[in-house]
C-alpha cells in the first residue's frame, strides 16, 4: 500500500529538484518554473476548480484525477516559493488539533469526525453541512492560497495551503475516497520520464 505521504514527499522531492537541475524543454515542470508565478497561480486556481467540478458531477475517477493534479501544482508553487512541505504539515496539524501525524492519520482523524455530534468540531459541521458547504470552502481555501502566493508570503502560503489539504481531505470523506486511491496515483505519475505530469506537455499554452 502506497502512503500518501511518501508520495506527496516525492513529489515535493522532483519538484524541487527540477527547480535546482532543470531537465530541459520538454519538462512541464520547468516549463512552469519558467512560465513564472503567476501561470503557476493561474494552474492552481484551474486545478481546484475542477476538482470542485468532478466531485460535485459525482465522477470518482475524475475527482481523484483532479485532486493529483491540485497537488502537482501546489507542489510547483511551494517549491516555487521556497516553502518547505514540513511547514504546511506542521500547520496542517494545527487545522486538525494534532500534533506531528503525516497525512494518512490527518485523512483518518477527518474520516473519525464524520459521524461526530460534536458543536466544538468544525469537521463535524462540515459534514453535518454537507458537500456543497465543503465545496464552497475548498473553493474559498484555493483562493486565499492564490492571494498568500501572489504576495510571496511563505508563512501565509504555508497555512493556507495547510488549509485547502484540510478542507480536499473533508471533501474526500465525504465523497467516501480513500487515501490510498490518491496515493496510488500519485506514485503511478511521479517520476517515470523525468516529468512529474507527462499530458500536461502537449498542454503549455493553457
Amino acid at each position: 500500500m502506497m502512503h500518501a505521504q511518501t508520495a506527496i514527499q516525492e513529489q515535493f522531492d522532483v519538484a524541487l529538484d527540477r527547480k535546482r537541475n532543470p531537465a530541459g524543454g520538454k519538462s512541464y515542470t520547468n516549463y512552469l518554473y519558467n512560465a513564472g508565478l503567476d501561470k503557476i497561480l493561474k494552474k492552481c486556481g484551474e486545478e481546484t476548480f475542477e476538482t470542485v467540478i468532478a466531485a460535485k458531477n459525482n465522477d470518482m475517477g475524475e475527482t481523484v484525477g483532479e485532486i493529483n493534479d491540485v497537488l502537482y501544482h501546489v507542489t510547483v508553487l511551494l517549491c516555487h516559493l521556497d516553502v518547505a512541505l514540513d511547514d504546511v504539515m506542521r500547520e496542517l496539524n494545527v487545522r486538525c488539533a494534532t500534533e506531528g501525524q503525516e497525512i494518512d492519520q490527518l485523512f483518518d482523524v477527518v474520516a473519525n469526525r464524520r459521524d461526530v455530534k460534536d458543536g466544538q468540531s468544525y469537521t463535524a459541521y462540515l459534514f453535518e453541512k454537507g458537500l456543497d458547504k465543503i465545496l464552497k470552502k475548498v473553493g474559498e481555501a484555493c483562493s486565499l492560497l492564490l492571494i498568500a502566493g501572489k504576495a510571496g508570503d511563505k508563512v501565509a502560503l504555508a497555512a493556507e495551503t495547510a488549509d485547502l489539504f484540510y478542507h480536499l481531505m473533508v471533501m474526500m470523506v465525504a465523497k467516501e475516497i480513500p487515501m490510498e486511491a490518491v496515493a496510488e496515483e500519485l506514485d503511478r505519475r511521479s517520476g517515470k520520464t523525468g516529468n512529474l505530469k507527462v499530458f500536461h506537455t502537449t498542454n503549455v499554452n493553457s
